[in-house]
């Protein structure tokens, strides 16, 4: 009976052993450890309440991204279409446009234009080029036949007199567009607002020109002036400001006095001459536009004039007396020139 007891004794004591290493049951941990980690996350939060809050939010807006300013224009082959231009032509249509395009790129064309018109005188592109000033305008006019380019003399007051200032030359860039057309606006634009300083001075495009030809400057430095002189501050690709000036009888004397001297000159400088009395009419009666309407009246007022018919030159300059007379008496007309137009035009 021992024997059994100490043998039941035994396995009771092996059972409780391998109940206590099997349950793996951890320790409890002690109340002031538990109390210190209650502290401490309490602490951390009240230090992040405290930090300032950054006002960053996750739906940022973009900043305006920035006008995109055209890169590539058609080249000059492109434009002309194949017109078939003589070489003197050529040679003047890839100026033009060369520096057409480089115009358009400093004024920040975000769009292809039509055309891009720039202020640049005769004399310059003729240095330029090497032509003389007859045979620029031979080639100019064989360019606007062809539908790439409007040009015409331009002018501006100087004291008591209107004396020209260059030329306005209105390229076309576009291969879709119609021939380009030197607007209103752009011909009552002050191009050249030192161009009294440069008369006074004599400091104006021929000196210029003359004193880089005597030096023999490069081909890309005569460029360069040209560029220069055809940027114009504060042209930028906005269209220019409209006017709504009337026509002026000083304005219209002094066409008067254009088509009186005009008789007399000889026939080689007779075409120039008329080239400059148009603008100057057109500018007098406010439509720049319509300036070879009123070469091609003041042709015909000349060629009457010789051949001894009536509505030659002294007829012309009545018509332009009796209009300047109407306007100083206040004639409420809207368009003077259309009114000249009709009193020209011949009974039926």
């Amino acid at each position: 009976m021992l024997s059994l007891s100490l043998t039941a004794v035994l396995d009771r004591a092996r059972v409780a052993v391998i109940q206590t290493t099997t349950t793996n049951t951890a320790p409890a941990a002690p109340a002031s450890i538990t109390r210190w980690q209650q502290q401490t996350r309490a602490d951390n939060a009240a230090r992040a309440a405290a930090l300032p809050r950054l006002g960053v939010s996750m739906n940022r807006t973009a900043p305006p991204a920035a006008p995109r300013v055209l890169a590539t224009y058609p080249n000059a082959d492109t434009v002309r279409s194949g017109r078939p231009l003589k070489v003197g032509e050529a040679v003047l249509w890839n100026f033009l446009h060369r520096l057409a395009l480089d115009l358009g790129r400093e004024r920040g064309h975000t769009a292809l234009p039509s055309q891009i018109t720039f202020h640049l005188p005769a004399v310059t592109v003729a240095g330029v080029l090497g032509f003389t000033p007859r045979h620029l305008r031979r080639l100019a006019a064989g360019l606007e036949r062809a539908g790439l380019i409007d040009q015409g003399g331009h002018a501006q007051r100087v004291g008591l007199r209107n004396l020209w200032d260059g030329s306005l030359w209105a390229v076309r860039t576009d291969t879709r567009a119609d021939p380009p057309r030197v607007t209103a606006e752009e011909w009552q634009h002050n191009w050249r607002p030192d161009f009294e300083a440069d008369v006074i001075g004599k400091t104006g495009a021929a000196a210029e020109m003359s004193l880089l030809l005597s030096s023999s400057a490069e081909p890309e430095m005569l460029y360069a002036t040209a560029k220069r002189r055809a940027a114009v501050p504060g042209v930028q690709n906005a269209p220019l400001p409209s006017s709504r000036d009337m026509p002026t009888p000083a304005g219209l004397r002094d066409a008067l006095d254009g088509l009186a001297a005009l008789w007399h000159l000889h026939g080689s400088k007779r075409p120039r001459a008329v080239g400059r009395l148009a603008s100057q009419i057109a500018a007098a009666l406010c439509e720049p536009e319509r300036r070879r309407y009123w070469a091609g009246v003041v042709w015909q007022a000349l060629t009457a004039q010789d051949e001894g018919r009536t509505g030659g030159l002294s007829a012309l300059a009545a018509q332009f007396d009796r209009l300047a007379a109407d306007l100083l008496e206040g004639a409420p007309w809207k368009s003077p020139g259309a009114v000249l137009a009709a009193r020209l035009r011949p009974s039926s």
